[in-house]
C-alpha cells in the first residue's frame, strides 16, 4: 500500500473514530464540539457525504475550525475538489463544510488533508 492510501486510510479511520489527528502534515481533523474551538455552532444540517463540491477562488483558507477566528492551515485554489465531511452554522449566520481535500493543493496541502473552509466559495 503506498504512503498518501496509507495516510488517506489514516485520516478515514479517525474521522470515522471521531478522534482528531493534530500535527502531522497530511491529517488535521478537529472533533466536532470540542470545547477548545473557537466556533460557536449554532446547527449542524444532514449531510451527503458523497458530495464533492470545488473551490470558486484562488488563495481559500483551509481553518482548524469553523469561523474566521481559528487557525488557517493552508490554501486551497479555484477548481481543486474537496470532499464534504460535515457542516455547520455559526453565529451570524455563516455556513462552514468541513472538508477533505481530493487532490493536492497548489497551496501546498496534501490529498486526504481535513479542514474547514467556508461554503460561501464552494460549488
Amino acid at each position: 500500500m503506498g504512503r498518501k492510501a496509507l495516510r488517506t486510510l489514516v485520516v478515514s479511520g479517525a474521522l470515522v473514530a471521531g478522534v482528531g489527528l493534530v500535527g502531522v502534515s497530511a491529517a488535521s481533523a478537529m472533533i466536532p464540539g470540542d470545547p477548545g474551538s473557537s466556533a460557536r455552532d449554532q446547527s449542524s444540517a444532514p449531510v451527503n457525504y458523497a458530495v464533492t463540491k470545488t473551490a470558486t477562488v484562488d488563495g481559500l483558507r483551509v481553518r482548524m475550525g469553523p469561523g474566521t477566528g481559528s487557525l488557517v492551515l493552508g490554501q486551497i485554489y479555484a477548481g481543486e475538489p474537496v470532499q464534504v465531511i460535515s457542516s455547520t452554522r455559526v453565529a451570524g449566520g455563516q455556513v462552514w463544510n468541513r472538508v477533505m481535500l481530493q487532490a493536492d493543493s497548489a497551496g501546498g496541502l496534501s490529498n486526504g488533508y481535513v479542514g474547514w473552509v467556508t461554503d460561501e466559495y464552494l460549488y
